[in-house]
């Protein structure tokens, strides 16, 4: 299965009604790109990302998959995409706040989970994980 990202302009929404509620919640900063995940042509997850373009890192700022649609390798899959899109963007970095969107999902099972994919804690904030992007090959941002 591949899954394919689609950004939202401000007048888009999605079908689903549990996206819609998540992307209800993200606070919308003028840096901020919201992406639906389609998959088999189903809205699958979303993706809410801080593109900042003075700054050296993207801001991975939700990634919420439907419950429906756990298990199967999908937030994996996603984190991988985001990985390719901050290099794409010449980003060094990817940061994020790890925070559990639903009740009876522990923070600490959520940072296990972005430390197996290489998120280490940063430095002088330890509220937040990141991980380094080889941008090897790619030209500089301005």
């Amino acid at each position: 299965m591949s899954a394919t990202m689609i950004q939202l302009g401000v007048d888009d929404c999605c079908i689903d009604a549990g996206l819609r509620s998540r992307i209800s919640q993200i606070p919308k900063a003028p840096h901020t790109r919201i992406y639906v995940v389609m998959e088999d042509g189903l809205e699958v997850a979303l993706l809410a990302l801080d593109q900042i373009p003075y700054v050296d890192y993207l801001v991975l700022y939700e990634i919420f998959v439907r419950p429906e649609c756990r298990g199967k390798g999908l937030g994996s899959r996603l984190l991988g995409e985001v990985e390719s899109l901050a290099k794409a963007l010449g980003y060094e970095k990817i940061t994020l706040s790890p925070r559990p969107l639903e009740q009876g999902y522990s923070e600490e099972k959520l940072i296990a989970w972005y430390n197996i994919h290489g998120y280490a804690e940063r430095p002088n904030c330890p509220t937040e994980l990141e991980k380094s992007i080889d941008l090897s090959g790619i030209r500089p941002r301005p």
